[in-house]
């Protein structure tokens, strides 16, 4: 039987513009953990998704990342508009929000009306902040008004200098109750956080998590049981690309031992039904 291909709810094509960012990180991220974590080549838009189908990839959320306050910040969410511009069948824009940036609510604004960016990403860890901290209240109140799902960056962040109560999914269940509306997506499954992240989702309606890089950490066990017995609905697939290969890691990832039907659920309809109900699935 063929397999059904899969939505991957975080990947970054490895364009030049990333690999200025992501280059100087991996070499932090080695230097603190002394881990190998090589990148591929840098690669073309047209390249990434061609490599799509060869890896049985429906779609991707192309999850953007913004330091525009830095100054020389090159992957603005105007330039992530103009790459997937070609490929919206394919790539789900979701743009990347600055917590040090001076128009923060009118940034997502931007991103979204003239842009046409389906959701943001947003990383606490930046401020060195927990994710309910009232910093980024603005954030919520914003994407919430606008429909749009949010993707919180959390757990252990190798090679972040930030503390990692930063990465504490806990937060996500003071941001869900306050905002009960908005979809609010944990991203690397909040790990070592594991269960945390999992109650989490478990009773808040409007929580889901992916477990980008951290699937095949130890006691990442407990999501594929979450999955298979608890809250099938709310897991979803992201590869982390380009940290990890699209191939190896969705086949690794199949292989977790998820039940029939569940693994559906996880790899593809759980994102396909958040994506639709709020417009970012064309």
């Amino acid at each position: 039987m063929t397999e059904q291909p899969a939505i991957d709810f975080r990947a970054r094509p490895l364009l030049p513009e990333y690999a200025d960012y992501l280059y100087p990180r991996l070499q932090s991220i080695s230097s603190d953990t002394g881990a190998d974590a090589g990148l591929p080549p840098v690669e073309s838009i047209d390249d990434f998704v061609g490599r799509l189908d060869s890896a049985n990839i429906e779609s991707v959320v192309f999850a953007a990342r913004s330091r525009v306050s830095q100054g020389d910040w090159r992957l603005t969410n105007g330039y992530v508009a103009s790459v997937v511009e070609g490929h919206r069948d394919r790539l789900v824009p979701f743009g990347g929000i600055d917590l040090r940036s001076e128009s923060l609510v009118s940034d997502i604004e931007e991103a979204h009306e003239h842009h046409g960016l389906r959701g943001f990403c947003v990383d606490p860890f930046q401020i060195q902040r927990p994710a309910d901290d009232p910093a980024l209240m603005p954030v919520y109140e914003t994407c919430g008004r606008l429909k749009v799902p949010i993707v919180v960056t959390l757990g252990a962040m190798p090679g972040v200098d930030a503390s990692l109560e930063c990465g504490s999914p806990l937060a996500l269940d003071h941001v869900a109750a306050d905002f009960p509306e908005l979809i609010v997506i944990g991203s690397h499954s909040g790990w070592p956080f594991t269960r945390e992240m999992i109650a989490t989702a478990w009773r808040r309606k409007n929580v889901y998590f992916e477990n980008s890089f951290y699937h095949f950490a130890p006691g990442a066990g407990e999501i594929v049981d979450a999955a298979n017995e608890w809250i099938p609905e709310k897991v979803l697939y992201a590869s982390a690309y380009p940290f990890v290969p699209l191939e190896e890691t969705l086949a690794r990832f199949r292989s977790l031992g998820f039940k029939s039907g569940v693994d559906a659920l996880v790899l593809r309809e759980n994102a396909r039904r958040i994506l639709e109900s709020t417009g970012s699935l064309r």
